[in-house]
């Protein structure tokens, strides 16, 4: 599904988020934590669509109960989903759920939208790996807001064009591994993407048990042939048909 595509900004000077309403169950939030409560949620129901505008965020999750319906999530592959949140002055995150957009009078995908916009304003670090095709694997590790949901704006993360998509993984909620495809040889690089992210998180079990494509906004899982630490790669007929177009250099 496309993950990401421009947005208007909120304009003007939003109002502060009122006084919380006591008296609400808990909320689970991304990852199935604990999240904020109803009093919470009842205020970010009465407040302003232009301070909401400002603070929707786009994360990804593994799926899960936490993610069901109210909850504005979409699924992104049979592990893992992308949720619309609303970040809180204190750091804590909401999971936005469909009563709340019906409140604020944003349609479900203007939130999508608005949540994906508005990782722009956030940093986070970047460090690159030589690989033997000629091309970097480049990490992104989150600083503030989760690394792995950048997985929605490679091209724009990364500061190039990706005509043939990037294969990647996500080690971790807060790391995202990528490589451009630019050659035919990046495929062979999958057992090199893997051994760092296991060396990454020492030994932690990965978001996606399988690689991902990302093209043109558009996330697929990939199905991996291992032959030890070599995989052998194979996607969708439209994975195929772009893989047959790359340059054979």
């Amino acid at each position: 599904m496309a993950m990401f595509r421009r947005n208007r900004p909120a304009a003007g000077q939003p109002a502060p988020y009122g006084q919380s309403a006591p008296g609400q169950p808990m909320q689970s939030g991304p990852g199935g934590a604990p999240g904020a409560g109803g009093d919470v949620r009842q205020m970010l129901v009465g407040a302003p669509v232009e301070r909401i505008r400002l603070d929707l965020r786009l994360t990804v999750t593994r799926g899960g109960p936490h993610i069901a319906p109210p909850a504005l999530a979409w699924p992104l592959t049979d592990e893992l989903a992308a949720v619309a949140c609303v970040r809180l002055p204190d750091g804590a995150i909401v999971t936005a759920e469909v009563p709340m957009a019906q409140a604020w009078g944003m349609a479900a995908e203007d939130v999508w939208l608005q949540s994906a916009t508005n990782l722009r304003s956030e940093h986070f670090a970047r460090s690159e790996f030589d690989t033997a095709a000629g091309v970097p694997m480049t990490m992104f590790t989150g600083q503030g807001w989760p690394g792995t949901a950048h997985l929605g704006r490679l091209g724009e993360a990364l500061g190039e064009d990706l005509p043939y998509g990037a294969l990647a993984t996500l080690p971790d909620e807060n790391t995202l591994l990528v490589i451009p495809i630019r050659n035919p040889r990046v495929l062979d690089q999958l057992g090199q993407m893997y051994a760092t992210g296991h060396e990454l998180t020492r030994g932690q079990q990965p978001m996606s048990s399988r690689p991902l494509w990302w093209h043109e906004g558009i996330v697929e899982p990939l199905d991996v042939q291992w032959h030890g630490q070599a995989g052998q790669i194979s996607g969708s007929p439209r994975f195929n048909q772009v893989m047959s177009s790359i340059p054979q250099r």
